[in-house]
Formats: C-alpha cells, sequence, structure tokens
C-alpha cells in the first residue's frame, strides 16, 4: 500500500500530527516500537500542560495514543532503520518489512545523552542497532545488549535463542522469567573495545568480552537514517513550515531542536502536518 503519509515516532508530536492527518483524510502510517513517547513515560508529573493540570507522564501519552489510534491511524511496531527516496515516493524498511509513502513526517525524539565511545567507529563491525536484522550473525556467540526500551525485551529473548550467551545492561525492571543464557551486568557502559571488530565493552564496573553489542534504543542517530537529512548539531534543521533538507520531508518534536516541551512538539507536530499536507496537494503523483 502507498500511503500519503508516513509518521516516524508516537510521541506528542507524532500522535498529534496523526490526529491531523486523520482530520485531513490522510492515508497515515505511524511507527513505533510500542513504547510510545518513553521520555516523557518517565515523568512522575506534568504541570503545565494546557488544561491538563497534574498529570502524570504516562497518563498523558495513554491519552495521546488513544486519541491517536481512535483517528483510525495504522500503527507498524516497529522501528523504522532507514529511508531510500525514491521516484515519486520514499520506502521505510524495519526489521520486518518495507513500507511505502508519498511523504515523511520525522518525529523520532531526541537521544537523550551520548553515544557510546567508539559506537561510530565499530557500527557494523559488530554493532548493531536491529536484533532481527544482525542476529543469526552471532549464532552460537557471546553477544552484549545495552537497552533502555521495556519493548525491546522480546528482542533480548530472541537474541537469546541465537547466541551461546547475552550480557545486558538495562535500565528498567526485568521480567521473573528469564532466558538460562542471561547475565544481567553491572556498571555503566563507556567504551567499545577492538582492533578490527568489536572485542569488548568498557563499563564503570570493568571490561567485559563479547563477540559483538547490539544497542537497543527509540532514538538511533538521526544521520544514518535518511540519505541527504540535513542536521543542525544534534538536531534535524527545519524551516519555518518544518520543512527538512529534503523534498516531502518534515519533522517536529523533540528531534527538531528545543525547548523539549509537551505543547511545543503537539503543536508542531500539527504545523509539520499540515505543511506535509500542502506539499502532498502540489506534488500530486
Amino acid at each position: 500500500m502507498l500511503y500519503d503519509i508516513a509518521i516516524v515516532g508516537g510521541g506528542p508530536a507524532g500522535c498529534s500530527a496523526a490526529v491531523t492527518a486523520a482530520n485531513r483524510s490522510l492515508s497515515t502510517v505511524l511507527f513505533d516500537t510500542g513504547d510510545f513517547g518513553l521520555a516523557l513515560r518517565k515523568s512522575p508529573l506534568v504541570k503545565n500542560y494546557l488544561g491538563l493540570p497534574d498529570q502524570s507522564g504516562a497518563a498523558l501519552m495513554d491519552a495521546f495514543t488513544a486519541h491517536m489510534r481512535a483517528a483510525g491511524t495504522a500503527v507498524v511496531p516497529h522501528k523504522v532503520l532507514s529511508i531510500m527516496p525514491g521516484k515519486a515516493s520514499f520506502y521505510l524498511a524495519t526489521p520486518g518489512d518495507v513500507y511505502q509513502a508519498r511523504s515523511i513526517l520525522l518525529c523520532p525524539g531526541a537521544a537523550h545523552g551520548k553515544a557510546l565511545d567508539g559506537e561510530e567507529a565499530y557500527l557494523g563491525r559488530g554493532v548493531s542497532y536491529c536484533a532481527t536484522c544482525d542476529g543469526y550473525l552471532y549464532k552460537g556467540k557471546t553477544i552484549g545488549v545495552v537497552t533502555n526500551l521495556p519493548s525491546a525485551w522480546e528482542e533480548v529473548e530472541f537474541l537469546a535463542g541465537l547466541a551461546k550467551e547475552v550480557k545486558l545492561w538495562a535500565d528498567f525492571p526485568l521480567p521473573e522469567k528469564k532466558p538460562g543464557n542471561l547475565r544481567i551486568m553491572e556498571g555503566r557502559p563507556l567504551k567499545i573495545l577492538g582492533e578490527e571488530k568489536t572485542e569488548a565493552l568498557e563499563t564503570t564496573a570493568g571490561t567485559v568480552d563479547m563477540d559483538g553489542l547490539f544497542l537497543l534504543r527509540e532514538t538511533d542517530p538521526l544521520e544514518k537514517l535518511l540519505p541527504g537529512l540535513t542536521l543542525k548539531g544534534r538536531f534535524i534543521q527545519v524551516d519555518e513550515k518544518m520543512a527538512t533538507s529534503v523534498p516531502g520531508v518534515f519533522a517536529a518534536g523533540d528531534a527538531a531542536g528545543y525547548p523539549w516541551q509537551i505543547n511545543k512538539a503537539a503543536g508542531k507536530g500539527q504545523k509539520a502536518l499540515l505543511s506535509a499536507a500542502s506539499w502532498l496537494r502540489e506534488n500530486p503523483v
């Protein structure tokens, strides 16, 4: 199916855009790993969201996602790994399938915290962002997994089914039932070590040997997502219409810069969607 618009990210900006897309009768698909606004969900109390004061972040996100789903938005519970421009549309690759859309709205959130030392250098040489894509390369081997996503537990179990041993660094409560070859590690990951490929992970609790490392996050480095996408520092560069450097691609939310505020994200998400709708009218198939 060729969608009018694909929304990457299900936080406040993405949900706001999806509701507006439904009001404009645009066929829409939204991609989210299933955590939906993980950064906001971690907030115990939000006091400044207009009309809904003193709500927890989780309660607000539940309301946003319920509104988005009620609007009829198709939701794909996978992360978008890459986006490739075509002649008159874009192709979005996920671990499970490839989707096609005429325009793109990027709302993946911002990476909170720095990349690991050595992450870029070892990407593709033992470092991966996708368990489904690269897990079979490590069958019978020892791997590390660093994740902050509760929804990534399924991928951890998948990797445990392939690997000899999985060493896990996670910052969320884990299920009581765990694979027998899973080791819960101490310390904070600092640096990836190796010569030609990944061989170890240096942490605050010591150095841990491994054959490969999976980094399962809500937001991967933005420069890896779409060829030709211009960044301004750590953010996607947009103009006053929320348009990026790639025609037909728009961005909103934390990924488009400060301030990191829910009101701003929701408003800019709507604005970006309206700009995308205008672009679609001006560029018919």
